[in-house]
């Protein structure tokens, strides 16, 4: 493993910005780093759009592992939606979506590269990627083919202009048909692979809709406004109703269910140049029907 450390020399830039000029990495390499934990500013763990002065320590740690590898494989999902811009894909539960730190080559991304032809040139590791799944959360994920597609759909994403539902097994019995959650989310203070609604958080905002109950859980459709990091899985732990089979927020392993549960079952939008809007939706994978179904056996 290899550190360095750099001294700022410019006042109200970026971390990341700063980053990725003081290294002479790429910028979305750099971005690998900040969402691993491995860069601090003045000794502390920094956020990516913290501002910076002339004079603070940048402190980076390169992990020692294989060189990012974008080789294509042939790692199996299924199409949903395609044309010559842009897909629509179903993305499996334990895929993890684009290269990073202790995982370089068995991603999504590698996967997309078999499957289409993608020209994301200025995407160091992340070509075609619009915007991202856990890890073990499963379903609907729009892929950029271009640069200028990528880019289109990203502005829509941050315009909030793309319609996002999932489906959750919640723990516990609510006692609500729909609430609305308003609670701003940032890195946990006392654990760094959590985040956790803090007032100095990036305000975020979901809608938990119970469509089914059972004995110990619950299933729910739950709409996000916001796209922050964990951001459901967050919320759902805030109101005491952690996802089934979420460990790292509190969440319960029902029947040996080993990843949370919750899928993106539905997107709409209106795609770039065009003015017609398109639809797409998914059933539960198989998993979380087992899983539904030993509940409801109860």
């Amino acid at each position: 493993m290899e550190e360095k450390d750099y001294i700022n020399d410019i006042d109200n830039e970026r971390a990341d910005a700063a980053c990725a000029r003081l290294s002479g990495k790429s910028r979305s390499y750099i971005l690998s780093l900040f969402e691993n934990n491995l860069v601090l500013i003045n000794n502390k763990v920094a956020k990516k759009s913290a501002k910076l002065k002339a004079g603070d320590i940048i402190h980076l740690t390169f992990p020692d592992e294989k060189q990012i590898d974008l080789t294509p494989k042939n790692i199996p999902f299924d199409i949903v939606y395609n044309n010559d811009n842009f897909a629509v894909i179903n993305k499996p539960a334990g895929l993890t979506v684009h290269p990073a730190p202790g995982n370089f080559d068995n991603t999504l991304v590698n996967a997309l590269l078999y499957t289409f032809k993608i020209e994301d040139e200025d995407n160091d590791f992340r070509p075609g990627i619009v915007h991202r799944l856990d890890k073990d959360t499963s379903g609907l994920m729009i892929i950029a083919k271009n640069t200028d597609y990528r880019m289109k759909l990203s502005k829509l994403f941050s315009e909030r202009a793309v319609t996002k539902k999932y489906l959750a097994i919640c723990c516990g019995v609510p006692n609500f048909i729909e609430k609305t959650i308003e609670a701003p989310i940032a890195r946990d203070k006392y654990n760094r692979q959590k985040m956790a609604v803090n007032n100095d958080g990036k305000y975020a905002k979901s809608h938990f809709k119970v469509i089914e109950k059972y004995k110990k859980a619950f299933l729910a459709e739950v709409t996000i406004f916001t796209g922050r990091t964990h951001q459901i899985r967050v919320h759902a732990a805030s109101m005491g109703h952690a996802l089934a089979g979420d460990i790292l927020y509190g969440g319960k392993p029902l029947y040996d269910f080993k990843r949370q549960a919750l899928h993106s079952y539905f997107l709409e939008f209106i795609p770039p140049d065009t003015n017609q809007i398109l639809t797409l939706s998914l059933q539960l994978p198989k998993d979380m029907v087992t899983l539904q179904e030993q509940l409801k056996g109860e």
